[in-house]
């Protein structure tokens, strides 16, 4: 079930919205992960007006995870997702008439429907599937996106649905 419901939303996301002329590419990061332990590298590719599809990847010790005591485990983590950015053309005409800077594809308000996998080397499966709603913000090349909602979370055979949240930390190749 979880594996289908990964290929159908990214099959959504590359159906859903025509064509680009020039695609945005960005490398991220997401910092609460690092705090715990896991380093992560991911990225985000636009494939469509304003929607992305989302890439990520990691590894290490999680604090949270061996949080109970005994023996250490490594994690292995992947994830895949979809986004859909909402921005009102009022902010983006709001913007140009201030003289602030030009409001560019894939910032502001979105929508992201995710799937991430966690392989721990102890030999169990844990998995979140979630929805949440986010902002994205961009000085430069620099993106700070902040996120939260709900999900199914599932660890050690037992599945729970609960509150989700997640900041990423971008650079926006150009």
């Amino acid at each position: 079930m979880k594996l289908f419901a990964t290929l159908v939303s990214g099959l959504l996301v590359l159906t859903m919205n025509g064509q680009v002329k020039k695609n945005i590419f960005e490398l991220h990061t997401r910092p609460i992960s690092l705090l715990q332990g896991v380093i992560t590298f991911g990225t985000e590719v636009q494939v469509g007006e304003d929607v992305s599809i989302l890439f990520d990847g990691g590894a290490g010790a999680s604090l949270i995870d061996n949080a109970g005591g005994g023996s250490q485990t490594s994690l292995t983590t992947f994830m895949v997702g979809a986004r859909k950015y909402f921005t009102p053309i009022s902010t983006v005409t709001r913007r140009e008439l201030l003289k602030k800077a030009p409001f560019r594809p894939l910032e502001g308000l979105y929508v992201t429907a995710r799937h991430r996998s966690r392989f721990y080397s102890d030999g169990n499966y844990g998995a979140n599937t979630n929805v949440m709603i986010g902002k994205k913000v961009l000085i430069d090349q620099l993106s700070i996106a902040g996120e939260a909602g709900i999900g199914r979370q599932s660890l050690y055979g037992e599945a729970f649905v609960l509150p989700t949240f997640a900041v990423t930390v971008g650079f926006r190749l150009q």
